[in-house]
């Protein structure tokens, strides 16, 4: 079987929390999603970090 890397990007092209309310935005929802992604399987979190004020 060939070998795979799984990527998780947090926010996908959902930018502003008007696009989604299950958008994470502050550091402890996206530890919280991050934490889920690998729960998941995936090896690799892209983040763009956020000043959520």
């Amino acid at each position: 079987m060939d070998k795979f890397i799984v990527t998780a990007a947090l926010t996908g092209a959902i930018h502003t929390p008007t696009m989604s309310p299950y958008l994470p935005i502050t550091p402890d929802q996206l530890a919280e999603e991050a934490r889920r992604a690998r729960e998941a399987g995936a090896a690799i979190v892209h983040v763009h970090g956020r000043d959520p004020i």
